[in-house]
């Protein structure tokens, strides 16, 4: 019987499970020559750590990097593991932007949503504040602040803007 060492079990047990250098799979997936795959979008926030936790008990992210420095610069990635969302204190500039009194349509993140009362309800007990709630034939959204002001939408459609 060949001796292996831990190491080796674990990284046997990764490929079983699809994990460790199937990393170059997944990347073909990521880039494509006849155009681009977005890995994320970047926000400039006052306290990303907070704004993070909040992201993640209440619209279900998950941290999957935060670095221990001045930026607590934090990737957070979405409940279907394809979208990132980086937060970051960036010290190029004295203080970050005032979202909570930008129109939160120069700037805003659309989630979908499967009742949009029940999220308002929800996010608005979880320190969220609404802005406006539209209801039109095929479509049923509410514009929100998170609690640091960023504006976060909840949309119901009858048809999604992803699906071709």
């Amino acid at each position: 019987m060949k001796k292996c060492s831990i190491a080796a079990v674990f990284a046997a047990l990764g490929a079983l499970a699809g994990c460790g250098h199937a990393e170059n799979k997944n990347e073909e997936k990521l880039v494509k020559e006849d155009g681009f795959v977005l890995e994320h979008p970047a926000i400039d926030v006052a306290d990303p750590v907070a704004t993070a936790a909040w992201w993640v008990e209440n619209l279900g992210f998950t941290i999957t990097k935060q670095k221990d420095d001045e930026t607590h610069t934090t990737f957070l990635v979405d409940a279907s593991g394809r979208v990132a969302i980086e937060m970051y204190r960036a010290k190029t500039q004295p203080v970050a932007p005032d979202y909570a009194n930008m129109d939160p349509l120069t700037l805003h993140f659309g989630f979908t949503s499967k009742d949009v009362d029940a999220d308002i309800e929800r996010l608005t007990k979880a320190g969220a504040t609404l802005v406006v709630h539209e209801k039109a034939p095929g479509f049923d959204g509410a514009m929100m602040r998170d609690p640091s002001g960023i504006a976060i939408q909840f949309v119901k459609r009858e048809q999604s803007v992803l699906l071709k």
